[in-house]
């Protein structure tokens, strides 16, 4: 739990935080701007004395909030520098260690070390412990060395009158305090970040949810309205040569090649909504790969379209790369009986070790205007561009041509 707690880390400073930092900056401030500390150097220069000698108010008031100006800045700095903090927080001693008696130690230096070890236990704890550390060593050389410290409202602790004993076993209470409640702080600021975090997971699993649950209502819709008609289509045309006795041989053919088509797009729209509808066989279920492309031909053929098919179908590609290849051949043979019914239709598969290239072309009468607006061509380059490849559409002369280069490895 302990070594937990002094982890780093880099997150966003939390709101606490920034009212911890207000506060402790404001008392740093009333510690320097009220205090009665002038600099010795300030003594030998003359600076802000009267005509007998004495320092004025107003060059005390000055002189505090000069020093207030550059020290508050710290415990702020701390959150983003905390090693420049402590040793701008340090400042004022390099004063008092080269003239004691003329620049007593200054109370603001502990506050000052006190607020930045506050505000930098966010994010580096360990240099916090360093800052109150540093703190109580500052406070045990004052002890030893007798001389005075400014305190704040023109006050001034001299040891001579005081026992140094009971001031040194207050401070040490003080900063034990103080070191238990940083830790404490930064352990409640850190369990308030984890609600924010588990709250906003537990947001983003209820939107998923709904998500989820939206598209197996549009799933078991679709399957209600669209699988039906299929099917009936599929029992019509398997029927028919019962109910209708007079069919000749060439139509009962045809009703057959029907009721095959609509058996295999009810087994593949089943397929399709059970994905959407997150159908656990469904997802097992196995996928269109390159080497079916032949079938599909085959199929496109026995209804009554010609289809000539060039390549190897059978090259090793990745299962994505298959699926992508099948569904882009699929919808251009959709396109092409569509849009030019009885013209032939040719697809070539060239595949490396690096790419896929499928191409399917067709003659047109006329180019169509709006090339890759309809939802199944939209289809097929999301899926292409899925798996980053690049699908081109283009009316090259009276032909219409669907081309796809897809990365050979891609994935499912």
């Amino acid at each position: 739990m302990f070594p937990a707690l002094l982890k780093p880390h880099d997150r966003p400073v939390p709101a606490s935080y920034l009212v911890a930092a207000v506060t402790a900056s404001t008392v740093v401030g009333i510690c320097f701007v009220t205090a009665r500390w002038t600099p010795w150097f300030l003594e030998d220069w003359g600076i802000g004395y009267g005509a007998y000698g004495v320092i004025s108010v107003a060059a005390l008031s000055f002189i505090g909030l000069a020093l207030a100006l550059v020290q508050v800045p710290a415990c702020w700095l701390a959150f983003r520098w905390p090693v420049f903090a402590i040793a701008l927080a340090c400042t004022p001693l390099a004063v008092t260690l080269l003239d004691p008696s003329r620049a007593p130690l200054h109370f603001g230096v502990v506050a000052n070390l006190a607020a930045v070890a506050l505000t930098a236990a966010w994010r580096r704890p360990l240099l916090a412990l360093t800052a109150v550390g540093i703190a109580y060593a500052v406070v045990l050389v004052w002890l030893r060395g007798g001389g005075d410290m400014a305190a704040p409202f023109r006050a001034s602790i001299e040891l001579q009158y005081t026992e140094p004993l009971q001031i040194g076993i207050v401070y040490t209470v003080a900063l034990a305090l103080l070191l238990a409640f940083v830790l404490w702080f930064r352990a409640g600021a850190l369990r308030e970040a984890q609600r924010v975090r588990l709250v906003a997971r537990e947001d983003a699993v209820a939107e998923q949810g709904a998500v989820v649950a939206e598209r197996a209502r549009l799933a078991r819709d679709l399957h209600d309205v669209v699988a039906h008609h299929v099917s009936l289509i599929a029992v019509r045309a398997e029927t028919a040569p019962y109910t209708e006795p007079d069919l000749d041989p060439a139509g009962r053919r045809v009703l057959a090649e029907v009721a095959a088509e609509a058996r295999l797009a009810l087994d593949e729209l089943r397929g399709v909504l059970g994905i959407l509808g997150r159908a656990g066989d469904a997802e097992r279920a196995p996928q269109p790969t390159l080497a079916d492309i032949a079938a599909l031909a085959e199929r496109t053929r026995r209804s009554g379209q010609e289809v000539r098919l060039a390549g190897d179908v059978h090259a090793p590609v990745g299962a994505g790369a298959g699926y992508a290849a099948y569904r882009v051949v699929q919808e251009a043979l959709t396109n092409a009986r569509k849009h030019a019914p009885g013209a032939p239709v040719d697809i070539d598969v060239a595949a490396t070790s690096r790419l896929l290239e499928v191409r399917v072309s067709n003659p047109v009468g006329r180019p169509a205007a709006d090339l890759g607006s309809g939802r199944g061509l939209v289809g097929m380059r999301e899926r292409v561009e899925a798996l980053g490849g690049r699908l081109r559409i283009q009316a090259a002369g009276e032909r219409f041509e669907v081309e796809a280069t897809i990365p050979s490895g891609g994935s499912a």
